[in-house]
């Protein structure tokens, strides 16, 4: 991608460490002879934090495909966060000399939820889709899997997973990890529920790239995306549909570092 970086805006945890990184690039930059102009609408944004900090910023300037982004690690697992606090003088002085800059895609599901009103409200996201009862109470829903029935359901609901977000809740509610790098989701049951003895369905994690959730009317649906709950009338909620078919949907994340799932995953989880 050609270098076209002038500018650059900041999402900082409010912790001192994370303070104290911000303040640090803010001298760095300054002493450039170029120094990039910090901006509301910058084009490059740095995250400062953990996952949950480069998620708000994605979200914050609404998955811009124009802008560029990076995030520097000061949480725990930080699977999003690629640089830590060592690689900030050579981020800067890549993105002042580098002529072109190396990024890669990072897609990101879309989301339709279908009302009774005859409104359809739309979101992106990053990591996972949560569509599940209030306070772990039950709901009901057939699941359609690209564009066919496969079953119905009774119980807390469903977690629907981008390729980035399978190493996050998803992982830890036993859904899979997709290596392929295609358009896929991974959608992993919560509690599902038996009402009789002779009924079936399938338990394990399903990969698609197209699902769809009709929802027996109730007061109790929720809809989290990204971990935050979306404020939708739970009573009008007729249909999920989320999808991650092409590279239609994504952002631009810088690569620096040359990213590899299978490392981040291996450092990240197993710590070597």
């Amino acid at each position: 991608m050609e270098n076209q970086v002038t500018t650059f805006r900041l999402f900082v945890r409010p912790d001192a460490e994370s303070q104290r990184i911000a303040d640090k690039i803010r001298v760095l930059n300054a002493k450039t002879s170029s120094p990039l102009v910090e901006s509301e609408d910058g084009d490059l944004v740095i995250a400062i934090g953990g996952d949950g900090t480069f998620i708000e910023a994605v979200t914050s300037t609404h998955f811009s495909k124009k802008k560029i982004y990076t995030g520097i690690h000061t949480g725990t697992l930080g699977f999003l966060q690629d640089l830590c606090e060592n690689d900030i003088l050579s981020l800067i002085r890549y993105i002042h000399f580098e002529k072109k800059l190396k990024t890669r895609k990072v897609y990101t599901a879309f989301i339709k939820v279908y009302l009774k009103d005859g409104n359809i409200q739309k979101f992106f996201a990053l990591n996972e889709i949560l569509v599940a009862g209030e306070n772990y109470s039950k709901i009901s829903f057939a699941e359609y899997v690209n564009g066919e029935i496969l079953q119905n359901v009774t119980g807390s609901g469903i977690i629907i997973a981008t390729s980035t977000g399978d190493t996050a809740f998803s992982l830890n509610t036993n859904g899979a990890i997709d290596f392929s790098n295609n358009f896929q989701l991974v959608c992993t049951l919560s509690a599902p529920i038996r009402n009789a003895a002779y009924e079936r369905f399938i338990t394990n994690p399903i990969i698609c790239s197209k699902i769809d959730l009709i929802l027996k009317p109730g007061k109790n649906i929720s809809i989290i995306i990204d971990g935050r709950k979306k404020d939708i009338d739970s009573k009008l909620i007729e249909r999920v549909e989320v999808s991650m078919v092409d590279d239609s949907n994504h952002i631009n994340k810088l690569d620096i570092m040359s990213y590899s799932k299978v490392g981040v995953i291996r450092n990240k989880i197993l710590g070597y």
